[in-house]
């Protein structure tokens, strides 16, 4: 029997996230005791994702669930659950950072097919079609895509480190849409000025990475993986397509890949392999954590593995350096004010 394991993944109730479960349980040994904590906004679909996943694992003996609510529009909740997750446990092995958003109104339709004509490859692998909202703003007064994607990320990391530390792995998920973000603005940091804010939040993620992963790993003893999963169906733009629509969209996934795109993997559980990989099967030795991502790929028969690309620029470092300070400042200032509100 191997020694336990500790698995939080946020946002596990659906798309990616409960892929990453699925492959974790498929990667994982069952002869290995594991704990899967879920997180989930809502205690129905808690429920509920536990339950597809006992069944998707049924046999497995050695296997316990646990759950936290956690909103990470709320520096609240996610202080409730850090104290949660500290009070209960006193390591964790695997953090995935799954769960967040992008604040989209719909698409362009013109200009989707006048992508599409001019070049599909591209068009299905860095839209441009996708309509964002600009300037909205969370309960707690910070830019909202800004926080799900970015800042709750870190300061989620931040108020568990001690669990985390001596050996734990952080998988932050990014996405190759990044290639397609604005020049970094330290005027503008939590992009409410942004037209696309996921995709810049996606971006900064990655200069997060850059300014952090050495560190944490030199002084805590925590690999910090930076990771994305391709091209795949996740329900994070669903409500904007129909069937004929979503049927559309594969059609053209699967043809990107046939005409040589390694990115559309096209299914959740494919996508999952680099998340799943970076935490159970990476070797820091030989796979290390700082300047490089790690992604979900495949060929053109849908044979999936993980492709590394180093493209971290010294100006990448720069503004990971200036955006790393700034969630500092926001983080000592979110703790102020939950003790000033729990006082």
């Amino acid at each position: 029997m191997g020694t336990k394991r500790v698995a939080v993944i946020t946002g596990a109730n659906g798309g990616l996230g409960f892929a990453i479960a699925c492959r974790l349980l498929d990667t994982i040994p069952s002869s290995v005791p594991l704990t899967i904590v879920i997180t989930a906004r809502h205690l129905r679909k808690v429920v509920e994702t536990i339950g597809r996943l006992r069944a998707y694992a049924k046999g497995r003996d050695l296997l316990t669930f646990d759950y936290v609510l956690l909103d990470l529009t709320s520096v609240a909740s996610i202080s409730e659950v850090s104290n949660q997750l500290l009070s209960r446990y006193t390591h964790i092995d695997y953090l995935f950072c799954n769960a967040g958003g992008g604040d989209f109104t719909g698409i362009d339709w013109p200009a989707a097919f006048v992508e599409v004509l001019s070049n599909l490859k591209d068009a299905v692998t860095h839209p441009h079609f996708k309509v964002e909202r600009i300037g909205r703003v969370s309960r707690d007064s910070l830019g909202w895509v800004f926080q799900m994607n970015v800042f709750a990320n870190y300061f989620f990391m931040k108020q568990i480190s001690t669990l985390l530390s001596g050996g734990g792995r952080v998988i932050l998920i990014s996405s190759i849409e990044s290639r397609i973000a604005h020049d970094f603005d330290p005027e503008d940091i939590q992009l409410l000025h942004s037209d696309q804010p996921y995709v810049d939040s996606k971006k900064s993620l990655e200069l997060l990475h850059a300014a952090i992963a050495k560190r944490w790993a030199d002084e805590l003893g925590v690999l910090i993986y930076i990771t994305h999963p391709g091209i795949c169906q996740t329900s994070i733009f669903a409500e904007y397509l129909n069937f004929l629509t979503t049927f559309g969209m594969l059609c053209l996934f699967y043809i990107a890949r046939w005409i040589g795109s390694p990115w559309h993997v096209i299914s959740a559980y494919k996508g999952a392999l680099a998340p799943v990989w970076a935490a159970v099967d990476a070797v820091p030795e030989a796979d290390p954590v700082d300047g490089v991502t790690y992604a979900s790929a495949s060929d053109r028969l849908g044979r999936c593995y993980v492709k590394r690309t180093e493209d971290v620029t010294d100006e990448d470092r720069k503004n990971g350096a200036i955006l790393l300070q700034e969630l500092d400042k926001l983080a000592l200032n979110s703790l102020e004010r939950i003790k000033l509100e729990t006082a």
